[in-house]
This record gives C-alpha cells, structure tokens and sequence, in this order.
C-alpha cells in the first residue's frame, strides 16, 4: 500500500487535491492501483494530523524504524574546527615532517606522543596562535587533535631543540626535492622579535647558559624591551629550507657570516649565489663570500660612497629601461667593485613627497619645540636640521635637504657575478619574496613575541614556527597549481577552511557526528592538495530514523 494524491478540477479551473490510501493490484493480469479509503483534502489540518498519527503508529509497529522528537530527542552537544587539522596533517604527511621527527624522536622511551604534540604546536600556529598555556583550551575546540598535557608539550620542544641540527637538516634537503628546488641562488634575510615575558626579573643579564635574549638594534622599534634576531634563508621560488636564531645584540653583518659558513658546512653547498640586502655587505662579509667559492648579489649602502664621487655614481645619466618594468638601470665601477645603480620614478616621486611632508613637520616642531636634544635624537628630524656650536639653537640645513634629493628612487647593488645588469635587478627582486614570508611569518602565525625565557625553548618555539610556515608555503605553492593563473585570496580559502566544522549530535542519547557543509575556498583547498572531504555524515549509532518535526 502507498499514499497517493488525487486531483480533480472544480468548475472555475481550480483543483483539489486528495490524499488516498492505494494498493496494487492486478485486474485481467496487468497492474491497476486500487483505492483503499480516501483520507481527506490535502489542505485540511483535519487531514494532516490524521496523516502523522498514521505515520506514528505505523513506526511504533515497525522495527526497523526509531520515531525521534526534533524537540525532545536531539541534543547538539558541541561543533569544533576540523578544516585546517584535516589540510595541514595531510601536508604534515606529504612534507614527510611526519617520517623526519620519528626517525630522530622514535627511540625516545615516552609515555606520549612526542611527534603528535609538535604536530599541534604547528597547527596551533597555523590556526589560533598563542602562548603554550593556552594550548590545552584550544585543543578543546578543535575536532582530530590528540591532547597532552602541558609539561608534555614543554618536553617535546626540550627533545626538538636537542636534534635541530639533524631535524633541519633533513627537512632542508625534503623541501629542496619535493619542490624540485635548485639551489644555484639562496635569499637571505633577518628579523627581530621581541620578548614580552617578565621584565623585572631581578637581574639585567641572563643566566651564564641564557645568552639570546639581549637588547640590540629593534626593528619593532621596541629598544626598551630584549630581543632576539632570526634569519630565514630561501631558494629563489619562495621555499623556506632553514633558518637560525641569534642573540638580540647581534649585527646582520655577523648573522650573514654564519650563515654562509653553515651553507657550506652543514649543507654541504660549495656553489651558490647569495643575495641579500644592504645590512649583509661588509668587507668581511665579502671576504668571507668569496673564500667560501659564493657568489653573491647584495643592497649597497649608498652613503658609503665617498662625498666627492656620490654625485656622479648615482646620477640619472646613461640610464638604460628594464625590459616590461618601471626600473632604469646602469653599470658603473667603484673601487673595484661593480655596482648596478636602479632607479624607479614611480618611488622618486613618493619618496621627495615623503621628505616635503618631513620637512613642514620639522619647520612646525622648530617653531614649538624648547628641547633641541628632542630634536636631534630623533633620526627622522635631526638629518635635515643644524645646530650652532653652543648647541643652542636649531635650524633647518637646506643644504642637507637638497642633498637628500639625491637618493630619490635609487638604490645600489653590488656583485661579483658574470650576470647581466637585468639578471642582476631580477634575482634581487626575488629577495622581495623572503621579506613578504617575513610578514607571514611573523603576523599570520605569530612567532612573537616571545614569552619563553630559556634559549632552548626560544630556539624550539621559532623552530615550530618555522616548521608550521614551511607547511603554509606548500599549501600556497599547491593552490597557485591549482589556480593557474587566476588570482585568489589565500587569506580568504583559510577562513573558509576553518568555517569547516564537524558538529557532534545525540539522538535519543546515541552519539551521531555530521560535518557543516562546505565553503567554496575550502571546496578548492581540498581539491588542490587532492584530497575527499569528509563524509558529511561521519558517524552515527542510528540507521533508520523518522523524525517528528513538531511535539
């Protein structure tokens, strides 16, 4: 038997519409539906509650079926975030970061998990970045992560720290092959990050084995506060392969120097060009550049240029245009060296309006000002002023002023290289790339500041960092195959990822686990890395269930 509607159609063309109880039967030997009993109008409330007393009493006679109130049955328990774990343990795998720490943290006799409690400091940064306190809360909100305790999680970044040199260095050469990386030309380049932790804590130096966090030179402007210096170095396509942690008082000059001492030693590099910015180029570092068989291509600190030859090295004059960009370039040689002077009209014209616009706040702060010791320890103010010898009085230095014209649009490389100017400007473009990863590393996953007061929890905590990132970069690296060349908002596809969530359930107390359904970034974040969205039903203790949508 089967429920069936009848129509029929009243003078005026409209129609009714019956609800009838049929079977089928055969008249003659062919099938025929037969009316049982007609049930009433479809659009009688007489009809309707008939209808669903029927319905329940023919569930409570069969077994096969579970009769659930939409109001007294089900319970929605909790829903936690499940895109991001789903995405970044599949690239954890393919990065085979999964393999490297077992195969250095497998021996351990542990009473956890030591490479899945790593594995959620990632993803913590990758998703919800914060100090490891905060840890346990976010693995209540998250949906597929194992939890740990936090002195487990401590412990973990303790066994990292004491295998870096072996870790890294197979994550250095997995990256270089997964991404078919040559490595003829490596980027180089170097940040501070601030430590927020205790600042009275009752001596102004660390502990004799507590050498990182010092004050120095603050790129966050933060000279107040101890710091320490990372550098990340990178192959020309954007793929981080290592970085390494410095004291907060240590000069680039000097990073660079480990740095290329490391390439040689550690990674065995013999051949490479190094391109860095200007804050790498010293007479040492150049030395030790050519000793080690490097080549490389560095800023150069224009004003080191002598006075009397300045104006003519940096001159407009034989400018030649860059092919398909706004640049002009030319070759010139400086005490042997050779240089290739850029010039960009496009930056001449912000950079003489950003020093119009400093000058009418200095004319301002000259009028108001009482304190010219204000004045002159202030480094955007006191390279356009002058000061009398009795350090009295102030003024502007027109001179000064229109000798910064000079610098409008211009900057300096220097290299030993046999490559041509254009190849010269286009490798250090490329450096442009690390300063961008440097964003990401710092603000999307949040590498600072730093709480952690120890050197080997520093020095683990940027190293989770930086693992975390080398898995953002290879999710970048996949959408922009898969995009072609189609633009996307990477920031955008991670907010729809995370919007992927899976809800768990109770139906008359049994446990029923459904995803939400899927956002269009998070349909092409999947399809990307090549992998199946969860079912959407991903678990139930229920197979046939009527619901009852009102009491």
């Amino acid at each position: 038997m089967f429920i069936r509607k009848s129509v029929a159609k009243n003078l005026d063309g409209t129609k009714r519409i019956y609800f009838q109880l049929a079977e089928c039967v055969r008249v003659n030997g062919k099938p025929r539906n037969r009316v049982v009993v007609s049930l009433g109008r479809a659009d009688d409330q007489a009809t309707q509650r008939k209808m669903q007393m029927m319905a329940e009493s023919l569930m409570k006679a069969t077994q096969g079926f579970e009769l659930v109130s939409l109001a007294d049955d089900l319970k929605a328990d909790y829903g936690k975030e499940f895109g991001p774990f789903l995405v970044f343990k599949r690239l954890f795998s393919e990065l085979g970061f999964d393999n490297i720490l077992k195969s250095h943290l497998g021996e351990l006799a542990t009473d956890f998990d030591v490479v899945e409690a790593l594995f959620n400091m990632m993803l913590n940064r990758l998703t919800s970045p914060g100090s490891k306190r905060q840890l346990n809360l976010w693995e209540q909100e998250v949906e597929g992560v194992k939890n740990f305790d936090l002195h487990q999680y401590y412990r973990a970044l303790d066994y990292l720290i004491d295998r870096k040199d072996r870790v890294e260095k197979d994550v250095f050469f997995q990256m270089r092959d997964l991404f078919h990386t040559e490595l003829d030309i490596v980027l180089f380049d170097t940040t501070s990050l601030v430590y927020y932790g205790d600042k009275n804590d009752g001596t102004d130096e660390a502990p004799e084995d507590e050498q990182l966090l010092a004050r120095g030179f603050s790129k966050a402007r933060r000279s107040d506060l101890k710091q320490v210096i990372v550098g990340v170095v990178m192959s020309k396509q954007g793929i981080p392969l290592c970085h390494e942690v410095w004291s907060g008082n240590t000069n680039d000059v000097k990073c660079f120097s480990n740095v290329v001492e490391d390439l040689k030693k550690k990674y065995g590099l013999a051949k490479i060009i190094l391109v860095g910015d200007r804050g790498m180029i010293s007479k040492k570092n150049i030395q030790a550049l050519e000793s080690s068989g490097f080549e490389y291509i560095l800023g150069y600190r224009m004003r080191t240029i002598s006075a009397t030859e300045r104006a003519k090295v940096l001159s407009q004059a034989n400018l030649r245009k860059l092919k398909n960009s706004e640049l002009e370039y030319k070759e010139v040689t400086y005490q042997d060296q050779r240089l290739v002077v850029c010039y960009n009209g496009e930056r001449a014209e912000k950079d003489k309006a950003h020093r119009e616009r400093d000058v009418e706040r200095l004319k301002e702060k000259l009028k108001s000002s009482k304190s010219i010791k204000q004045l002159i320890s202030n480094p955007a103010t006191r390279k356009f002023i002058k000061v009398d010898e009795s350090k009295t009085l102030a003024t502007l230095d027109e001179e000064k002023i229109k000798a910064d014209e000079l610098y409008d649009g211009i900057f300096v490389l220097t290299t030993n290289t046999k490559f041509s100017c254009v190849q010269v400007v286009e490798r250090y473009k490329d450096l442009w790339q690390i300063e961008a990863a440097f964003r990401s590393l710092k603000s999307e996953l949040e590498v600072g500041p730093i709480y952690h007061f120890k050197d080997r929890r520093i020095r683990a905590h940027i190293m989770i960092c930086f693992l975390a990132f080398c898995m953002r970069v290879a999710l970048y690296k996949k959408l922009k195959i898969y995009f072609k060349k189609e633009s996307f908002s990477f920031t955008s596809l991670i907010r729809d990822l995370g919007a992927l969530q899976a809800i768990n359930l109770s139906i008359k107390d049994k446990p029923v686990k459904i995803r939400t359904e899927l956002r269009e970034g998070a349909t092409h974040i999947f399809r990307a890395i090549g992998m199946r969205p969860p079912n959407r039903i991903m678990h139930s203790e229920l197979e046939n269930v009527v619901i009852r949508l009102t009491n």
